[in-house]
Protein backbone atom coordinates (compact mmCIF):
# COMPACT_ATOMS: atom_id res chain seq x y z
CA UNK A 1 0.00 0.00 0.00
CA UNK A 2 1.56 3.56 -1.15
CA UNK A 3 2.68 5.35 2.04
CA UNK A 4 0.97 8.77 0.42
CA UNK A 5 -2.53 6.96 0.58
CA UNK A 6 -5.24 8.28 2.89
CA UNK A 7 -7.19 5.90 4.96
CA UNK A 8 -10.84 7.41 4.33
CA UNK A 9 -13.60 6.39 7.51
CA UNK A 10 -16.55 4.34 6.61
CA UNK A 11 -18.31 8.40 7.22
CA UNK A 12 -15.69 9.74 4.94
CA UNK A 13 -16.14 7.12 2.21
CA UNK A 14 -20.11 7.65 2.35
CA UNK A 15 -19.76 11.70 2.21
CA UNK A 16 -17.28 11.35 -0.83
CA UNK A 17 -19.70 8.66 -2.64
CA UNK A 18 -22.56 10.78 -2.25
CA UNK A 19 -20.34 13.99 -3.92
CA UNK A 20 -19.34 11.90 -6.64
CA UNK A 21 -22.80 10.78 -7.35
CA UNK A 22 -23.95 14.71 -7.25
CA UNK A 23 -21.41 15.83 -9.47
CA UNK A 24 -22.33 12.99 -12.12
CA UNK A 25 -25.57 14.09 -12.05
CA UNK A 26 -24.88 17.59 -12.87
CA UNK A 27 -22.65 16.83 -15.35
CA UNK A 28 -24.93 14.32 -17.22
CA UNK A 29 -26.89 16.81 -18.83
CA UNK A 30 -23.72 18.50 -20.51
CA UNK A 31 -22.55 14.80 -21.49
CA UNK A 32 -25.20 14.34 -23.25
CA UNK A 33 -25.58 17.61 -24.84
CA UNK A 34 -21.68 17.17 -26.01
CA UNK A 35 -22.64 13.58 -27.36
CA UNK A 36 -25.94 15.34 -28.82
CA UNK A 37 -23.70 18.70 -30.10
CA UNK A 38 -20.94 15.87 -32.10
CA UNK A 39 -23.52 13.24 -33.66
CA UNK A 40 -25.15 16.03 -35.20
CA UNK A 41 -21.97 17.27 -36.63
CA UNK A 42 -20.73 13.94 -37.90
CA UNK A 43 -24.00 12.25 -39.34
CA UNK A 44 -26.00 13.20 -42.45
CA UNK A 45 -29.65 11.26 -42.75
CA UNK A 46 -28.37 8.98 -40.57
CA UNK A 47 -24.96 7.95 -41.97
CA UNK A 48 -21.27 9.02 -40.67
CA UNK A 49 -20.47 11.85 -42.92
CA UNK A 50 -18.37 14.56 -43.53
CA UNK A 51 -20.54 16.93 -45.49
CA UNK A 52 -21.41 19.44 -42.67
CA UNK A 53 -17.88 20.57 -42.46
CA UNK A 54 -18.16 21.92 -46.62
CA UNK A 55 -17.72 25.31 -45.59
CA UNK A 56 -14.36 24.55 -44.36
CA UNK A 57 -12.78 24.22 -48.14
CA UNK A 58 -15.75 25.83 -50.18
CA UNK A 59 -18.33 27.97 -50.01
CA UNK A 60 -21.56 26.06 -48.68
CA UNK A 61 -25.23 26.62 -50.07
CA UNK A 62 -27.61 26.56 -46.88
CA UNK A 63 -31.40 25.07 -47.36
CA UNK A 64 -32.82 28.80 -48.57
CA UNK A 65 -30.18 28.60 -51.65
CA UNK A 66 -28.33 31.20 -49.09
CA UNK A 67 -24.37 30.57 -49.92
CA UNK A 68 -22.29 31.21 -47.06
CA UNK A 69 -18.20 31.87 -47.66
CA UNK A 70 -15.69 28.80 -46.55
CA UNK A 71 -14.53 29.59 -42.89
CA UNK A 72 -11.12 30.33 -44.24
CA UNK A 73 -11.08 34.29 -44.27
CA UNK A 74 -12.87 34.23 -40.70
CA UNK A 75 -10.38 31.84 -39.29
CA UNK A 76 -7.51 33.80 -40.19
CA UNK A 77 -8.86 36.87 -38.70
CA UNK A 78 -10.16 35.41 -35.76
CA UNK A 79 -6.04 33.70 -34.92
CA UNK A 80 -4.62 37.52 -36.20
CA UNK A 81 -6.69 39.36 -33.65
CA UNK A 82 -6.34 36.28 -30.74
CA UNK A 83 -2.91 36.15 -31.26
CA UNK A 84 -2.60 39.75 -31.59
CA UNK A 85 -4.51 40.73 -28.24
CA UNK A 86 -3.19 37.98 -25.95
CA UNK A 87 0.43 38.26 -26.52
CA UNK A 88 -0.04 42.67 -26.46
CA UNK A 89 -1.93 41.99 -23.05
CA UNK A 90 0.29 39.39 -21.69
CA UNK A 91 3.82 41.53 -21.95
CA UNK A 92 1.76 44.98 -21.44
CA UNK A 93 0.41 43.75 -17.73
CA UNK A 94 3.53 41.99 -16.94
CA UNK A 95 5.71 44.86 -16.99
CA UNK A 96 2.83 47.18 -15.27
CA UNK A 97 2.46 44.32 -12.74
CA UNK A 98 6.19 44.56 -11.97
CA UNK A 99 6.07 48.10 -11.71
CA UNK A 100 2.88 48.77 -9.49
CA UNK A 101 4.49 45.59 -7.21
CA UNK A 102 8.24 46.50 -6.55
CA UNK A 103 8.74 49.90 -7.69
CA UNK A 104 7.89 53.16 -6.09
CA UNK A 105 6.90 56.24 -7.74
CA UNK A 106 4.10 58.86 -7.19
CA UNK A 107 0.32 58.23 -7.85
CA UNK A 108 1.57 54.09 -7.61
CA UNK A 109 -1.70 53.79 -5.06
CA UNK A 110 -3.90 56.28 -7.22
CA UNK A 111 -3.02 53.27 -10.31
CA UNK A 112 -3.99 50.57 -8.05
CA UNK A 113 -6.99 52.05 -7.06
CA UNK A 114 -7.98 53.04 -11.02
CA UNK A 115 -7.18 49.76 -12.11
CA UNK A 116 -9.84 48.35 -9.51
CA UNK A 117 -12.17 50.30 -10.30
CA UNK A 118 -11.56 49.76 -14.09
CA UNK A 119 -11.88 46.16 -13.36
CA UNK A 120 -15.42 46.49 -11.75
CA UNK A 121 -16.51 48.83 -14.58
CA UNK A 122 -19.15 47.32 -16.97
CA UNK A 123 -17.32 47.73 -20.25
CA UNK A 124 -20.64 47.44 -22.57
CA UNK A 125 -21.64 51.27 -21.03
CA UNK A 126 -18.35 52.36 -22.48
CA UNK A 127 -18.50 51.24 -25.86
CA UNK A 128 -20.31 54.38 -27.51
CA UNK A 129 -17.72 56.62 -26.32
CA UNK A 130 -15.20 54.24 -27.62
CA UNK A 131 -16.59 54.48 -31.08
CA UNK A 132 -16.66 58.21 -30.99
CA UNK A 133 -12.88 57.99 -30.14
CA UNK A 134 -12.26 55.44 -32.76
CA UNK A 135 -13.94 57.53 -35.36
CA UNK A 136 -11.82 60.57 -33.81
CA UNK A 137 -8.42 58.90 -34.18
CA UNK A 138 -9.55 57.62 -37.76
CA UNK A 139 -9.60 53.78 -36.77
CA UNK A 140 -13.07 53.29 -36.66
CA UNK A 141 -14.61 49.93 -38.73
CA UNK A 142 -11.06 48.67 -38.57
CA UNK A 143 -9.30 45.83 -37.19
CA UNK A 144 -6.52 47.51 -35.74
CA UNK A 145 -8.92 49.63 -33.76
CA UNK A 146 -10.87 46.49 -32.06
CA UNK A 147 -7.74 44.96 -31.12
CA UNK A 148 -6.41 48.03 -28.92
CA UNK A 149 -10.26 48.32 -27.24
CA UNK A 150 -10.13 44.67 -26.64
CA UNK A 151 -6.40 44.92 -25.07
CA UNK A 152 -7.70 48.51 -22.84
CA UNK A 153 -10.83 46.53 -21.62
CA UNK A 154 -8.60 43.53 -20.34
CA UNK A 155 -5.40 45.36 -19.58
CA UNK A 156 -6.79 46.67 -15.95
CA UNK A 157 -7.35 43.06 -14.81
CA UNK A 158 -4.57 41.26 -16.02
CA UNK A 159 -2.44 43.90 -14.68
CA UNK A 160 -3.95 43.34 -11.20
CA UNK A 161 -4.10 39.89 -11.10
CA UNK A 162 -0.11 39.50 -12.29
CA UNK A 163 0.56 42.18 -10.04
CA UNK A 164 -0.80 40.09 -6.56
CA UNK A 165 1.88 37.14 -7.97
CA UNK A 166 4.56 39.69 -7.95
CA UNK A 167 3.62 40.56 -4.31
CA UNK A 168 3.97 36.62 -3.50
CA UNK A 169 7.95 36.57 -4.69
CA UNK A 170 10.29 37.38 -1.14
CA UNK A 171 11.86 40.48 -2.41
CA UNK A 172 15.25 39.05 -0.88
CA UNK A 173 15.24 36.84 -4.05
CA UNK A 174 15.15 39.87 -6.06
CA UNK A 175 17.67 41.67 -3.79
CA UNK A 176 20.29 38.21 -4.11
CA UNK A 177 20.11 38.31 -8.01
CA UNK A 178 21.55 42.13 -7.69
CA UNK A 179 24.16 41.15 -5.30
CA UNK A 180 25.29 38.63 -8.01
CA UNK A 181 25.44 41.10 -10.51
CA UNK A 182 22.32 41.34 -12.49
CA UNK A 183 21.23 44.49 -13.90
CA UNK A 184 17.01 45.02 -12.26
CA UNK A 185 15.77 44.01 -16.07
CA UNK A 186 18.31 40.51 -16.09
CA UNK A 187 17.31 39.44 -12.62
CA UNK A 188 13.70 39.81 -13.57
CA UNK A 189 14.38 38.03 -17.06
CA UNK A 190 16.36 35.16 -15.52
CA UNK A 191 14.75 34.99 -12.61
CA UNK A 192 11.77 36.41 -11.15
CA UNK A 193 9.64 35.64 -14.49
CA UNK A 194 10.08 32.57 -13.79
CA UNK A 195 8.56 32.47 -10.30
CA UNK A 196 4.97 33.92 -11.85
CA UNK A 197 4.87 31.60 -14.59
CA UNK A 198 1.49 30.36 -12.98
CA UNK A 199 0.09 33.91 -13.11
CA UNK A 200 1.40 34.52 -16.87
CA UNK A 201 -0.20 31.28 -17.68
CA UNK A 202 -3.80 32.59 -15.98
CA UNK A 203 -3.14 35.58 -17.79
CA UNK A 204 -2.65 34.42 -21.00
CA UNK A 205 -5.52 31.84 -20.89
CA UNK A 206 -7.83 34.27 -19.84
CA UNK A 207 -7.06 36.62 -22.78
CA UNK A 208 -6.82 34.06 -25.24
CA UNK A 209 -10.70 33.06 -24.28
CA UNK A 210 -12.06 36.05 -23.87
CA UNK A 211 -10.06 37.38 -27.48
CA UNK A 212 -10.91 33.93 -29.57
CA UNK A 213 -14.89 34.42 -28.11
CA UNK A 214 -15.57 38.45 -28.67
CA UNK A 215 -18.48 39.37 -30.36
CA UNK A 216 -19.65 42.52 -29.15
CA UNK A 217 -16.67 44.36 -30.15
CA UNK A 218 -16.78 43.34 -33.48
CA UNK A 219 -20.55 43.43 -34.06
CA UNK A 220 -20.33 46.90 -32.64
CA UNK A 221 -17.18 48.62 -34.01
CA UNK A 222 -16.83 46.94 -37.38
CA UNK A 223 -19.51 47.77 -39.72
CA UNK A 224 -20.76 45.82 -42.62
CA UNK A 225 -19.30 42.71 -41.89
CA UNK A 226 -16.12 44.53 -42.91
CA UNK A 227 -13.67 41.82 -40.99
CA UNK A 228 -15.51 38.64 -40.45
CA UNK A 229 -14.25 36.70 -37.59
CA UNK A 230 -15.23 33.21 -36.61
CA UNK A 231 -18.84 34.92 -34.08
CA UNK A 232 -19.69 36.56 -36.43
CA UNK A 233 -19.35 34.02 -39.48
CA UNK A 234 -21.62 31.76 -36.80
CA UNK A 235 -23.81 34.89 -36.48
CA UNK A 236 -24.83 35.42 -40.19
CA UNK A 237 -26.12 32.23 -40.29
CA UNK A 238 -29.12 33.31 -38.70
CA UNK A 239 -31.82 35.88 -40.30
CA UNK A 240 -34.77 37.27 -38.78
CA UNK A 241 -34.64 34.97 -35.16
CA UNK A 242 -34.74 32.17 -37.88
CA UNK A 243 -32.07 29.42 -38.66
CA UNK A 244 -31.21 29.37 -42.30
CA UNK A 245 -28.92 26.46 -41.83
CA UNK A 246 -29.19 22.95 -40.36
CA UNK A 247 -28.30 22.58 -37.17
CA UNK A 248 -25.83 19.60 -38.15
CA UNK A 249 -24.45 22.29 -40.38
CA UNK A 250 -24.32 24.32 -36.91
CA UNK A 251 -22.69 21.91 -35.19
CA UNK A 252 -19.56 21.15 -37.45
CA UNK A 253 -19.42 25.34 -37.09
CA UNK A 254 -19.26 24.90 -33.03
CA UNK A 255 -16.81 22.11 -33.59
CA UNK A 256 -14.41 24.07 -35.47
CA UNK A 257 -15.09 27.26 -33.27
CA UNK A 258 -14.10 25.34 -30.29
CA UNK A 259 -10.87 23.18 -31.27
CA UNK A 260 -8.39 25.99 -30.71
CA UNK A 261 -9.85 26.51 -27.63
CA UNK A 262 -9.46 23.08 -26.20
CA UNK A 263 -5.98 22.27 -27.90
CA UNK A 264 -4.73 25.89 -26.12
CA UNK A 265 -5.96 24.61 -22.95
CA UNK A 266 -4.56 21.22 -23.00
CA UNK A 267 -1.69 22.70 -23.61
CA UNK A 268 -1.27 25.33 -20.26
CA UNK A 269 -3.72 23.44 -17.85
CA UNK A 270 -0.75 21.59 -16.19
CA UNK A 271 1.28 25.50 -15.62
CA UNK A 272 -3.03 26.87 -14.87
CA UNK A 273 -3.40 24.52 -12.43
CA UNK A 274 -0.44 24.81 -10.69
CA UNK A 275 -1.20 26.71 -7.10
CA UNK A 276 2.40 26.92 -5.59
CA UNK A 277 5.03 29.41 -6.69
CA UNK A 278 8.87 27.65 -6.69
CA UNK A 279 10.85 30.30 -5.30
CA UNK A 280 14.10 28.35 -4.99
CA UNK A 281 16.74 30.24 -6.86
CA UNK A 282 18.59 29.54 -9.86
CA UNK A 283 16.02 28.58 -12.20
Amino acid sequence: MSKNKVMLTKRERKRQNIAIAVMFLFILPVAVMFASFFLMAFFKDGHLSLENFEFVIRPMKLRDQTTIPAIGKALRNSVIFTVCVTIMEVITSLMAGYALSRLDFRGRKTIQGGLLVLRMFPTLLLLIAVLYVLMATKMANSLLGVVLVAISFRLPGSTYIIKNFFDGIPRDIENSTLVDGCTRFSGFRQVIIHLVKPGIVSITVFSFLSAWSNFILFNTLLFGNRTPVMATYIRAITRNEQMIASFNVVAAMGIIYMLPVLVFFVMTQKQLMEGNINTSKGL
